[in-house]
């Protein structure tokens, strides 16, 4: 038996990699809208 106030048998393990998915797939859409791209020519110049 688990310690009652230590543990939390009910909890659910998070879905790291279903998050991670969401995060590349919007990195994806960024690029290919041509966001966030770096550039090492200054326009300020």
């Amino acid at each position: 038996m688990a310690h009652k106030y230590t543990k939390d048998d009910d909890k659910r393990k998070q879905d790291h990699q279903a998050e991670n998915q969401l995060k590349n797939e919007a990195e994806q859409q960024n690029k290919t809208a041509g966001k966030h791209s770096f550039s090492k020519e200054t326009d300020h110049l």
